[in-house]
């Protein structure tokens, strides 16, 4: 997520949201030292010829209806074109959901290593330990699942798989290695699939492993989760792509409607979104608008909203490089209506012409703002900040703004962060409306 404190670097800022560019560990996203690293060297775009390396895993992720509910935990992520690189993250401790999901730890780590023969293999793990779910439906001491891609020479080949140490479904004891793809049904409460393990070559890549420890779908709502939700513990996944090339200045930027984390401690209670999210090609989208969204959202008792969506135009050409990111979303109620929007729209432009500096802007448009009964104007300063004393600190229109080597700006519409005294329900709480963000590395 954008964090809130205004020193980073957009790639970084962009890097700890999507996994775009890490290159070293750990960093964790809720943690002092990932919001003052320094910038990474490598957001700029790999050469044509240089196969890329990708891989992200995570915890745990909920998805309902294909929209991300909880986002992955302890997420780490790698997008190299060498070996010898790595990045990792972990957390003590997670509580998702009230309840829905309990664990004592996760660990996920990514690398890039040499083969024997010459070639390169990038992997992607996550381990998580103590783990209930369901309500204790489905319990198991640790997980440790691993997925891999590899490339030697013209060949390219997959791995992928996990380990489970005292499972239970139902009481029902599994051994620690289960066949691949293995589904059991829960009657009337779930489908789990264990060991899942899928892959693909050709396509959009050279090669995708993709691995997952446990995959739940609900067949009943349980907790705040309806019917068809979807729970993966372990998500892993290793890819190796060719890139397109480029003639001109790469853009970066990513846009989306809104993402709201809960986190005290080391445990986090909602990591939800980014929702609508649209990430810039790197060489455009040849002028097109790219758009990702969503119908609704619903956070009981945080937010609800609707027609979420996040879009991209982007241009580059060897004279020029265009790019504009643009986060919506409407009809947007916040902490039981303390907070509310009739439309929100955050946008991020930039223009680079001939090798020259790069023109940037951006802001919000914000219609029918009201904060705990006050109203504000459509267009608002840049970094407003408004309290509702013991509960919330809202930054309306936050602009963060990055010169070289990373030129660019990132905007949220609102920015909404609990204050000390805040209610311990919500302790931690940080919620994003209205995203958008685009930079160079020039």
């Amino acid at each position: 997520m954008l964090p809130p404190r205004r020193n980073m670097g957009i790639s970084l800022i962009l890097a700890l949201l999507l996994g775009l560019t890490v290159l070293a560990g750990p960093l964790s996203p809720a943690s002092s030292a990932a919001r003052s690293a320094p910038l990474p060297r490598a957001a700029v775009a790999a050469a044509p010829t240089d196969p890329v390396f990708r891989s992200v895993s995570g915890g745990s992720r909920v998805t309902v209806a294909g929209v991300v509910r909880s986002e992955l935990t302890a997420a780490s992520s790698l997008r190299v074109t060498e070996p010898g690189r790595s990045s990792a993250n972990d957390i003590a401790s997670v509580n998702l959901l009230n309840g829905l999901l309990t664990a004592t730890g996760v660990t996920t780590r990514q690398r890039t290593t040499r083969t024997l023969s010459g070639g390169t293999t990038i992997t992607s793990e996550a381990k998580i330990a103590g783990v209930k779910l369901l309500g204790g439906a489905i319990t198991v001491d640790a997980i440790e699942t691993k997925a891999t891609a590899t490339l030697n020479g013209d060949e390219v080949k997959r791995t992928g798989g996990t380990k489970l140490v005292n499972l239970k479904v139902r009481d029902n004891d599994l051994p620690i290695t289960v066949p691949k793809n293995t589904t059991v049904t829960i009657p009337g409460l779930a489908t789990v699939v264990i060991n899942e393990v899928k892959g693909q070559i050709g396509g959009d890549a050279l090669i995708k492993s993709v691995a997952t420890g446990i995959k739940v779908t609900l067949l009943s709502s349980f907790g705040q989760l309806e019917k068809g939700a979807v729970i993966e513990i372990t998500p892993t996944k290793a890819m190796i792509e060719l890139p397109v090339p480029i003639d001109g200045v790469p853009v970066f930027g990513v846009s989306y409607s809104s993402r709201t984390r809960i986190q005290v401690g080391d445990a986090v209670k909602l990591n939800a979104g980014p929702t609508s999210a649209m990430i810039m090609p790197a060489g455009g989208t040849n002028g097109l608008t790219l758009t990702n969204a969503t119908a609704k959202l619903n956070l009981p008792g945080l937010v609800n909203a609707y027609a979420l969506s996040g879009s991209a135009n982007g241009t580059v050409t060897s004279a020029e490089t265009e790019g504009t990111l643009v986060g919506k979303v409407a009809d947007v109620s916040l902490l039981g209506g303390a907070i509310t929007v009739d439309a929100v729209t955050a946008t991020a432009h930039l223009e680079l012409q001939d090798g020259g500096q790069p023109k940037i802007t951006g802001g919000s448009r914000l219609v029918g703002l009201t904060i705990n009964g006050k109203t504000f104007p459509i267009s608002v300063a840049p970094n407003t900040v408004v309290e509702i004393p013991g509960l919330v600190k809202v930054i309306i229109n936050e602009q963060i703004k990055q010169t070289f080597p990373f030129n660019g700006i990132a905007v949220r519409a609102l920015h909404i962060i609990a204050l000390p005294d805040a209610p311990k329900e919500i302790i931690g709480l940080d919620v994003e409306v209205g995203v958008a963000a685009v930079w160079v590395n020039s």
